[in-house]
């Protein structure tokens, strides 16, 4: 039958229909014809015959099929904008019938899977599969060949590939989950059959709202079809989540927990699955990105989220993958030209301030340019600026834990590791002896720009460049007020034990120091990524080069101030609390074993002085300068990178691929010094320094007036207390008057020099000790893999192996030291002219083996089961493998003790073995699953919680002789070694290892049973148990007072027990709105062989997302409110650090907080974003 009123003779005579490209093609490849054609159709469902008849009066087109065609079969609804094939492809969805397009208002309908072509002939079908509504590609949607075995899935460019199709397959069934299946026609002509353009879901004029469900709906396909299991996190549901950067979005996602910055409490790293942030491999672009000096560690606080198409976090890796990611793989993707059709416009402005008053604010704008110069290249540029003034506060408890030690030691690292604290029942407590006050000023600077050139060179073969910047400049000013007393350990007799007289730590006198340092800190990390892809016949190849560079440089400068001594503490501490015992001492002497410090309502400790101890306190003639500093930091890495890979796709339908590659990468790491530290870990060397002469004090006065200044701490909860504080103006005075204090000038009655100046920038690091010495440390990796996949029905099998050559070499210096029984220290200059002073370079090289094996199981096209069997690595941390060698001899008495420090550059990475169980059900109308998972690793060779611990060992006296050479026998009082000297070697090694396990449990849900505007709701919910058994080892004493390591079965460091994240959104229209909450337990941060453990308290937020979207002048524009950290005010304390038992695995039940950081609560943010 003929529609319309026209019949084409031609076809009734046999012509041969040639199907038309469709609407979606005439988009993709930027044709006018979809402008001319598409129009609004609102076709009920009803009888086909007659919805035909509709269909061909609204769309003016010729329909070509026969009564008995279409006879008892029923249309579906469409409603929307499209051009005539795209809404004749609805209509007959579900009938069963697919229309050919033969000319460009006629289609002619046949059943599907009917072939009209002769058989016998193949050739290749490809396409790219895209978003009806943005043009946007759809990665992970499911292609079949009807009426064959074929099956694909898009990639990450929507991309699909069949190299081999029969003439006689006739459509495509395109599955994407939140829409129904659909067929597409394969075009009759081989040019056009690798270039099908497909557009999946309804193209409308209203407004799309590209948010929170259709970023989902786009991660969820991809991590149904994956072959591993996986987390995606597309760009628009990363920007969903209340957060800064990067970690704090990572943190909503399964298995994942966060570390915070100490200095600025947001989020700066992750951790995934019981590993900490060194076990993780992150990449960008493809590229392994590096960390700077001697960390690991990708400090991510810079990333902005808006640089972001998606991040993908892969916890079970095939052998494709990197195997050094044993706490995951995490790969960010920047946005591709290929994304944008046309000319795009983008910009937004944001800023945040907190609620509570006096800490800071930020602003944020945020570019992007795209240009889809042709069908077939794309340019993108982003760029995103974030500004940041910020002011928090730090209190820090000083303390002695315990206050009375047991009976018959003077010290506690003499006391056993058989007893564990409480020692005492009657003292389960800490004294604390001062506090610690910072103020710390920031203005920070984040910078991140892209560039990506995305070229279809053909339609065999694609390419993308990427270059991307992301830098971070950071300038900070820190004060710091110690505010306590000097304490004195007796032993007298203890009225809380009887009378019994045991040693016990008292408060001798009131002693603050003030200090300041300036912290002018740039990091930068720069790739360039170029990648390909070509497809030929059966065949895949894959192709990167890489190149990065990251550098932190850092000019800081350090300020000391000594406050007098005060011993009068009866009167300086307040009546109210001083907590006095008398001794048994012939003058009764009156002890003060408490009441030093009091805590305010809302936890804050303080001080409790009378109005004499706050003056004193705050008197700036009270404090002397004792050191001025200066230190730099140049930490440059350079690292390359070569990969490939050749994929063969056989022609049996349960034979998917079988891939080989292989992959070459180099880094190679500077630092100016060799001291394990930065602005941030551990104490950096000075290049040059002002110390004050022992005795000849210099009052903070002598270098101008107002120097310090006294500030009330009511802003975080003391109303009453004040604080000294050094100001920034003192750092410029004091440098520039120190040199006025270096000689003394006979003509005045006093003596001007007063400090020692050294300039470590001209030392040799030979001659002197004192002198900076540059290194670097070079990493050669190069792998190779075998992958192959096998599908049986439902089953799939995904495996192979990877094969790693890793080749280390750091330089160190080896410098010996000697401290003789009698008299000062040996002078370095006898070691260097004996030539035990030297530079050396430390090499090793390691070979690893890591197989994978994955089977998916699918029943159908909504479930997969995953069980995966792989194996990862973890490489050692840089202090590890290049420490200095140093021999330190000590033959004083009192200590006898010979001891070689040395690194281990032969450390074999630590290997885990990963066993992982998923089981997923993906709902079908709407984007959400339900999921169950969970992971055991078994882990040897484990370094992760081992540094640096004396061990005995009775080679090191030996190895001493020889080293030292003739020396020895020329200076045989050098090595007078006796029967009481203790020889220990400090050395990292490989630990026996131990095992992690844990559960995943995820729920996304849009609730679309409920009624009316109730279905606009949507549920996100996840809890993640982790639990580990892990030998770690600690130094301590045994019962016979021996020095030697414990091994406790301990948490990793860094990793939570529990964390859980609930979300509620709702989405209509243009509105969208979030609110999540977000717990993570306590994590343990170090051990200590008596119980008193270092915790990092657990954490939670509550934070919220308003946002609405709206059309005006031809542009889309979104405004939006965010509430971050809703469940604090600015005076509420974030505990950053504790004492605890929480994980010494014992009966005791201790808690002391002990570092306490005020960041200001409440933050709210509002911002636009306009899209052209």
């Amino acid at each position: 039958m003929v529609r319309n009123g026209f019949a084409f003779a031609l076809l009734a005579a046999g012509c041969s229909l040639s199907a038309m490209t469709t609407a979606a093609v005439a988009q993709d490849n930027g044709s006018s014809q979809s402008e001319i054609t598409s129009q609004r159709y609102d076709i009920e469902a009803q009888p086909l015959e007659a919805a035909l008849d509709q269909f061909a009066q609204v769309s003016s087109a010729d329909l070509l099929y026969s009564s008995v065609l279409v006879e008892g079969k029923q249309s579906t609804r469409i409603r929307g904008t499209f051009t005539p094939a795209d809404a004749l492809r609805r209509m007959l969805s579900g009938t069963g019938l697919t229309a050919t397009q033969v000319s460009e208002s006629t289609f002619s309908l046949r059943e599907a899977g009917t072939p009209d072509r002769a058989d016998g002939t193949q050739s290749q079908v490809s396409g790219v599969v895209r978003s009806a509504a943005t043009g946007t590609a759809l990665p992970g949607a499911r292609i079949e060949v009807v009426g064959t075995d074929l099956v694909a899935n898009t990639d990450d460019r929507g991309f699909f590939y069949f190299p081999a199709v029969a003439l006689s397959a006739s459509d495509l069934r395109i599955t994407y989950l939140g829409q129904p299946s659909v067929l597409y026609p394969i075009p009759d002509n081989a040019f056009d059959r690798t270039r099908m353009g497909i557009a999946l879901g309804e193209a409308s004029s209203d407004i799309v709202v590209v948010g929170y469900l259709s970023s989902l709906q786009k991660s969820l396909n991809q991590q149904l079809r994956a072959a591993n299991n996986s987390t995606v996190i597309s760009s628009d549901l990363l920007g969903s989540f209340p957060a800064e950067n990067v970690p704090e979005a990572l943190r909503r996602v399964p298995g994942v927990a966060f570390g915070r910055d100490d200095a600025t409490g947001e989020g700066n790293r992750i951790t995934v699955r019981g590993f900490s942030s060194e076990a993780i491999n992150v990449q960008l672009n493809g590229l392994e990105l590096q960390g700077t000096g001697f960390e690991r560690t990708i400090d991510l606080s810079g990333f902005l989220a808006d640089n972001i198409s998606e991040i993908t976090i892969q916890k079970s890796l095939l052998p494709s993958m990197e195997s050094t990611g044993s706490g995951g793989l995490v790969e960010i993707e920047t946005k591709s030209g290929l994304d944008y059709d046309g000319l795009t416009a983008q910009i937004g402005v944001e800023s945040e301030n907190t609620l509570s008053g006096g800490f800071g604010d930020e602003f944020q704008i945020n570019g992007l340019v795209s240009a889809r110069l042709t069908d077939n290249f794309g340019v993108v540029a982003t760029l995103q600026y974030r500004e940041t003034d910020r002011r928090n506060f730090d209190a820090d408890v000083a303390g002695v834990i315990p206050q009375v030690l047991p009976a018959g030691f003077t010290a506690l690292f003499r006391v056993p590791g058989s007893q564990q604290f409480p020692f005492d029942p009657e003292f389960n407590s800490r004294l604390e002896t001062g506090v610690s006050y910072l103020r710390r000023d920031r203005e920070e600077e984040n910078f991140t720009a892209s560039l990506n050139f995305a070229w279809d060179v053909s339609d065999n073969t694609s390419l993308r460049l990427d270059l991307q910047r992301i830098q971070r400049d950071s300038f900070a000013e820190t004060a710091r007020t110690t505010a306590s007393f000097l304490t004195t350990a007796v032993d007298m007799p203890i009225p809380e034990l009887d009378g019994e007289v045991r040693r016990r730590t008292t408060l001798r006198a009131l002693r603050p120091n003030l200090a300041f340092n300036v912290t002018d800190l740039e990091a930068r990390q720069d790739t360039v990524s170029l990648r390909g892809t070509s497809n030929l016949d059966r065949w895949v190849f894959n192709y990167k080069a890489g190149y990065q560079y990251a550098v932190s440089r850092s000019n800081n400068a350090n300020l000391s101030a000594l406050g007098d001594q005060a011993a009068n503490l009866t009167d300086l501490i307040s009546p109210d609390t001083i907590v006095i015992n008398p001794d048994d001492d012939v003058a009764m002497t009156q002890r003060v074993v408490g009441g030093g410090v009091i805590f305010q309502p809302n936890g804050l400790p303080v001080l409790s002085l009378s109005q004499a101890g706050l003056d004193f306190l705050n008197d700036p003639a009270n404090y002397s300068l004792t050191s001025a500093s200066r230190t730099l930091t140049d930490s440059p890495t350079d690292a390359y990178t070569l990969e490939g890979s050749a994929r063969y796709l056989p022609a049996q339908s349960w034979f998917d691929y079988i891939e080989v590659g292989a992959k070459w990468d180099r880094s190679e790491r500077g630092a100016n010094d060799d001291v394990f530290a930065t602005t941030s870990t551990g104490a950096l060397l000075s290049v040059e320094s002002y110390l004050r002469i022992f005795g000849r004090n210099t009052g903070l006065d002598a270098f101008g007036d107002g120097l310090v200044d006294t500030q009330g701490l009511g802003q975080i909860g003391a109303d009453t207390f004040r604080s000294p504080f050094i100001v920034g103006d003192a750092v410029d005075a004091i440098f520039d008057g120190l040199p006025g204090f270096l000689a003394d000038d006979p003509n005045t009655p006093e003596n001007e020099e007063r400090f020692r100046f050294t300039d470590r920038r001209n030392l040799d690091p030979i001659l002197d000790s004192g002198g900076l010495v540059p290194t670097k440390t070079i990493e050669d990796r190069s792998a190779g893999y075998l992958e192959t996949q096998f599908t049986f029905g439902d089953f799939e099998f995904v495996g192979g192996g990877r094969y790693e050559r890793i080749f280390r070499s750091g330089q160190t210096i080896s410098a010996p030291s000697v401290r003789p029984a009698v008299g000062a220290s040996e002078p370095r200059e006898t070691f260097v002219d004996a030539g035990l002073v030297e530079f050396s370079d430390l090499s090793g090289t390691q070979e690893i083996f890591t197989p994978s094996l994955i089977m998916n199981y699918r029943p159908q096209d909504s479930i997969v089961a995953r069980f995966a069997y792989f194996r990862s690595t973890v490489n050692p941390d840089f202090r590890l493998i290049r420490r200095p060698r140093q021999i330190s001899i000590d033959l004083r008495p009192t200590v006898n003790r010979a001891i070689i420090r040395e690194a281990n550059p032969d450390l074999r990475p630590t290997k885990t073995d990963n066993f992982d169980f998923d089981l997923s059900y993906y709902f079908t109308d709407s984007p959400g699953l339900v999921r169950v998972g969970f992971f055991y690793k078994d882990v040897k060779n484990n370094f992760t919680n081992v540094f640096f611990l004396d061990g005995t060992d009775t080679t090191v006296r030996d190895e001493i002789i020889e080293t030292f050479g003739s020396l020895a026998t020329d200076r045989p009082d050098l090595v007078a070694f006796d029967a009481d000297t203790q020889f220990l070697r400090n050395r990292p090694e490989n630990g026996e290892g131990g095992e992690i396990y844990g559960v995943e449990l995820e729920a996304i849900r849009q609730l679309t049973f409920l009624p009316g505007r109730l279905s606009n709701f949507t549920f996100l919910g996840n809890l993640t148990w982790t639990q580990g058994d892990f030998p770690t080892l600690v130094s301590g004493r045994d019962d016979d007072g021996n020095l030697t390591q414990f091994e406790l079965n301990r948490f990793l460091e860094d990793q939570p027990e529990w964390i859980y994240n609930a979300s509620l959104s709702y989405a209509e229209g243009g509105f969208e709105g979030r609110v999540i909450y977000t717990y993570q337990s306590a994590t343990a941060s170090n051990f200590q062989v008596n119980g008193i453990d270092t915790v990092l308290p657990s954490y939670d937020t509550l934070d919220l997302r308003l946002s609405y979207t709206f059309d005006a002048g031809g542009s889309n524009f979104t405004v939006y409110l965010q509430g971050d950290d809703m469940l604090n005010s600015g005076n509420d304390i974030d505990l950053r650090r504790a004492f605890s038992s929480e994980f010494g695995g014992g009966s005791a039940d201790f808690f002391f907080p002990d570092g306490y950081q005020f960041n200001g609560g409440r933050t709210l943010t509002a911002g636009i974003r306009a899209r052209f």
